[in-house]
């Protein structure tokens, strides 16, 4: 006899929807405190009250603030592997290719966010407080990050993609300018491409240079 399909009655897909909507509240909450507040002035209570939830809810759904903190992290993380995955690096030139990579990049070290969840990370890898087993995951996605990027890369350097120091300069580089433009940031937004215009012509400058010295060419 064949089974039939169960449907989730209206009343728990209610509960997991609203479930979904308060873990993203709590979240947004946690690093509008860190920027508003200040990493060590984010207490549960604060960021309960900021969410509009109470304590005893963001207990149920996260058990503690390292805990939220972390998810935070890898709230963050989901974001940055989708960003890749639907990432579009298109170009007849190295330059062309880089200039879609920074923009890419900059949907993520670009953003107010990313200062607290820098906060966040550095906190729950260097306090002595942190358990053991958050910390690993924290280091983990400080270590990952890189390698995360590496699809993009391939994309834009071709060739050049398999010398992982050209890789690493070309991310570093381009990520130190957008965290750099981040925090230097002012209220009143600059124009700055002809910063990132030279930015991205000086590595593709170094980048396609090394490679030729390697025996490597790049379009």
């Amino acid at each position: 006899m064949p089974q039939r399909s169960v449907t989730a009655p209206a009343s728990a897909r209610r509960r997991r929807s609203d479930g979904e909507l308060t873990r993203r509240r709590v979240l947004d909450a946690a690093v509008e405190s860190i920027l508003e507040s200040g990493y060590y002035h984010t207490s549960s209570n604060e960021i309960a009250r900021r969410a509009g939830v109470t304590w005893g809810t963001l207990q149920h759904q996260f058990g503690s603030r390292e805990a939220l903190l972390l998810e935070v992290l890898n709230d963050w993380w989901a974001d940055l592997q989708t960003a890749v995955a639907t990432a579009k690096i298109t170009g007849t030139t190295l330059e062309e290719r880089l200039a879609c990579v920074l923009q890419v990049l900059a949907g993520h070290y670009g953003k107010p966010a990313h200062l607290a969840q820098l906060q966040i990370l550095l906190d729950l890898t260097q306090n002595p407080t942190t358990s053991a087993e958050t910390r690993k995951s924290a280091l983990e996605h400080g270590q990952a990050l890189s390698r995360a990027w590496q699809p993009l890369f391939h994309h834009a350097l071709g060739e050049a993609s398999k010398e992982p120091d050209l890789v690493a300069y070309a991310f570093t580089t381009l990520r130190g300018y957008l965290v750099s433009d981040l925090v230097s940031r002012t209220a009143k937004q600059r124009d700055n491409r002809i910063e990132r215009d030279l930015l991205v012509r000086g590595v593709a400058a170094a980048v396609r240079d090394e490679a030729h010295l390697r025996g490597i060419e790049v379009d």
